[in-house]
This record gives structure tokens, sequence and C-alpha cells, in this order.
């Protein structure tokens, strides 16, 4: 009796169960084969999402640091821009990519 990954939700049940006791996805209609590409297939599903993520993480990143040393000469809100706000989203958005930076370590490191 082995444990695997159910290809439904990810939680751990035996490969002798004929459902997922979690989320009720049956696992005797697939053999242990179809079972692997499932999970494999939605792994990958996963890490092109956090790829995605990374990117426009990065982009709003670039941005933050364009918008802040941008002479923006204006008043009212938009003297704001280059102290504020734009320093703040390059922020915000580093914290973001550092995170699914790590996620992305994390699930590489899964197999």
């Amino acid at each position: 009796m082995a444990i695997i990954s159910c290809p439904g939700c990810g939680k751990k049940v035996s490969d002798k169960a004929a459902s997922c006791e979690h989320c009720g996805f049956l696992l005797g209609a697939h053999d242990t084969d179809s079972l692997a590409q499932q999970a494999a297939l939605k792994r990958a599903d996963r890490l092109n999402a956090l790829i995605t993520q990374q990117m426009v993480a990065l982009l709003l990143f670039i941005a933050g640091l364009g918008g802040t040393f941008y002479d923006w000469g204006g008043e009212g809100w938009t003297s704001h821009i280059s102290t504020v706000i734009a320093p703040s989203v390059a922020g915000v958005s580093f914290i973001w990519y550092a995170i699914t930076r790590g996620r992305i370590f994390i699930l590489k490191r899964q197999r």
C-alpha cells in the first residue's frame, strides 16, 4: 500500500482507496499512470501560474522604480507620486516577487 497525492485536491490518500476522503475524487476509475500524469499536469499548471505572478510583480517593480525617478512636476496628488505612491508600489511588488520566488523554489523541490 502506497500513499499518493490526490489529483483532485493534492492531499495524501492511499492508492488502494476507491475515492479521495477529502474531495471525493474517484481514484479507482484511474490507473497509477494516469493519476501520476494528472498530478504532473496540475503541478505544471500551478508552476505556470506562479511564473506569471512573478513576471507581473517584476513589471510592477520596474514601473515603481521608474515612477520614483520620473519628475511628475505637478501639484496636488501628482506631487505625491514620486515620493509616496511609486516607492510603495516598488516595495510591495518586490515583496510579492520575493514571496513568489520562494513558492516556486518550494514547488520545484517537491518532486
